[in-house]
């Protein structure tokens, strides 16, 4: 039960976080999206480059 609360108190705390971050900075949400796009194409183009 112990273990219940700290990951629930935890989760909120980065929820939090997030949320100031967010409110401070409100680009780094769309950069976020951004570079995860880059990132994913990226990883696309190592995979296909390891099958041919």
């Amino acid at each position: 039960m112990k273990g219940l609360v700290f990951v629930a108190g935890a989760a909120v705390g980065i929820a939090a976080a997030a949320a100031a971050i967010t409110s401070m900075y409100p680009d780094v949400s769309r950069r976020m999206a951004r570079d995860g796009r880059r990132v994913v194409r990226m990883g696309s183009n190592v995979v296909r480059r390891m099958w041919h």
